[in-house]
């Protein structure tokens, strides 16, 4: 698939962490309740030569969902479990993404990256590590494409002649590594999700494949511009269909 295939919306995706409490503030842009397409079946995402599966989106947001349970029901939260998925399925194909640019290049995720890990990983020390996993993994996801972007910008600037490169000078470069890299690998993540991927930059679009169903479906549909979920289709939702 060519680059300009995997170029669906222009909509930006919260790269940084993100609590669960916060999610539903964070400006995505979900579609209605029609049925997915599949890219293959069982497949969320295909990255370059990797799969994400639907059954690991699931179980990592249901997971990631019980580990910040105790959180929001003190705080009498409720998020719906579509932002969930949709928030799970962008970063894990960010670390996907990255983990084959760090193999392509031979460099790792930087310190901030790791600095993130340790920062879960105290927050969540009396939480099963499953659970733990489940929050790093996400919560790591876009960190990671980051640090890794930057080692390889690092890395190519100084192979160039140009060692004492910043930080944000070696971002750049690793993003344009990025695109050279998708010009003979591709991004393919299935509608259902509404993420779209430009040159490497995983975002928020609508999915132009399903459409809202009924006005419950609609008021999910909507966008929430940093504002909390509709009370109304919140509410609506059954207990298997949010979190909190």
């Amino acid at each position: 698939m060519s680059q300009a295939r995997a170029r669906v919306g222009l909509r930006a995706v919260r790269t940084g962490p993100v609590s669960l409490v916060g999610l539903a503030a964070a400006g995505l842009v979900l579609s209605g309740c029609g049925a997915s397409t599949g890219i293959h079946p069982g497949s969320a995402a295909v990255i370059g030569d990797e799969t994400l599966s639907m059954s690991k989106i699931d179980t990592t947001t249901t997971r990631y969902c019980e580990a910040y349970e105790p959180q929001i029901s003190q705080q009498s939260q409720r998020v719906p479990m579509r932002y969930l998925r949709q928030f799970v399925a962008a970063n894990l194909s960010q670390r996907l993404l990255g983990e084959q640019l760090a193999e392509e290049y031979d460099v790792q995720p930087g310190a901030a990256y790791t600095q993130q890990v340790d920062k879960v990983e105290q927050s969540f020390a009396s939480s099963p590590a499953q659970l733990r996993d489940a929050v790093v993994d996400v919560e790591g996801g876009s960190t990671y494409l980051a640090t890794v972007q930057t080692a390889i910008g690092a890395k190519l600037l100084a192979e160039s002649g140009t060692p004492a490169a910043d930080a944000k000078a070696a971002a750049q470069r690793g993003q344009v590594a990025t695109e050279d890299w998708l010009k003979t690998h591709s991004i393919d993540i299935d509608p259902v999700f509404g993420i779209a991927a430009d040159g490497g930059r995983f975002q928020a679009a609508p999915d132009q494949t399903s459409y809202p169903l009924s006005t419950l479906a609609s008021q999910g549909a909507a966008p929430v511009s940093g504002a909390q979920p509709d009370p109304a289709y919140t509410s609506a939702l059954s207990s298997s269909q949010v979190c909190g």
